[in-house]
Parts: structure tokens; C-alpha cells; sequence
């Protein structure tokens, strides 16, 4: 097993949301903030000091690359974006973030758990 991983998870859509916090306990991490917004996840980021960000692109306020970029420059964090859409402008977009892993939803318990392996080891 990895270390445990502090994650702030973001997205705009409930069910998603609502599944992230369920498999990531049970995969063996702590789900220390929600946020249904880029704006939120900025705040609750700034608020938790999370190990590792999982968040989505289109969201209300402020999308996920946003949030990402104001966060990363405030301190290098690792970072899963999870997105509806398979356009090579968001994987630019997520590249140019320094995200270090982009999955499309729907996201299936095993990806994420290759991610987290592979990311943990680096945190």
C-alpha cells in the first residue's frame, strides 16, 4: 500500500463528488475538502494544505486549470484533473498546469488507484 494521501477533490457535478468520497477512504486516503467550484477549491486548499488535488475542468467561478494554476503557484502540488471531455485543448491546457494525470470520466476505481499509487510515491 502507499502512503495515506491528504486529497481535495473538486467538482461541479454532486454524484461525482459524492463518489470521490467514497472510494478514496476506501482506497485507502483521507478526503480532507470538497469543493463544487475552482473558487472553493482555492479557498479550501489554501485552508487544508491537501497532499494532492483532484479536480474537474468546466466548473462554475473559476475552472479547475484556473484554480490549479493560482494554487501551484502558491506551492508545488500534485494534481489529477478528471474531465467529461476528451479535447486536445484541456489536455494542452492541464499539460501546460503541470497536471500529472488526466482521466476521463467516468473514472473506474482501478485508474484511480494506478494514479494514486504512482503519484504517492512522488509526494
Amino acid at each position: 500500500m502507499t502512503r495515506r494521501l491528504r486529497i481535495a477533490v473538486a467538482d461541479d457535478e454532486r454524484d461525482v463528488r459524492e463518489y470521490f468520497e467514497k472510494i478514496l477512504p476506501r482506497l485507502g486516503h483521507d478526503v480532507v475538502a470538497v469543493a463544487s467550484s475552482g473558487a472553493e477549491l482555492v479557498e479550501a486548499c489554501r485552508r487544508t494544505q491537501p497532499d494532492l488535488v483532484i479536480t474537474d475542468i468546466k466548473m462554475p467561478d473559476m475552472d479547475g486549470l484556473e484554480a490549479v494554476r493560482m494554487l501551484r503557484a502558491e506551492r508545488p502540488i500534485p494534481v489529477i484533473v478528471v474531465t467529461g471531455y476528451q479535447d486536445r485543448a484541456y489536455s494542452d491546457r492541464a499539460r501546460n498546469e503541470a497536471v500529472r494525470v488526466y482521466l476521463v470520466k467516468p473514472v473506474k476505481g482501478t485508474d484511480l488507484e494506478a494514479a494514486l499509487a504512482l503519484l504517492a510515491d512522488e509526494i
